[in-house]
């Protein structure tokens, strides 16, 4: 549960997840927020409540000339937790 987990937890499950490519090592290219949506956490997989904000990081590519955008909506501390992560990856691109 969301509440329940602890920062050094966070950091590791977004290793993990960036090490495993399920989520992005790379900066956002847009950041939009607000009241919880009911959608779950990027990261750690809870509901995004009425109450909570919720972060929703966009990431464009192109794939077969196509462009496109990618979206994950995450906690505050579970977008803080994937940033610091994030930058010990470096700002590389995929």
């Amino acid at each position: 549960m969301y509440q329940d987990t602890d920062e050094p937890s966070l950091r590791q499950q977004a290793r993990a997840a960036i090490q495993s490519g399920s989520l992005p090592s790379r900066r956002q290219d847009r950041t939009m927020g607000g009241p919880g949506t009911g959608a779950f956490c990027a990261l750690c997989h809870t509901a995004l409540m009425r109450h909570m904000t919720e972060l929703e990081l966009h990431f464009d590519h192109v794939t077969d000339d196509i462009p496109q955008t990618s979206s994950f909506k995450f906690h505050h501390r579970c977008f803080a937790a994937w940033l610091v992560e994030r930058d010990k990856f470096g700002d590389v691109s995929h």
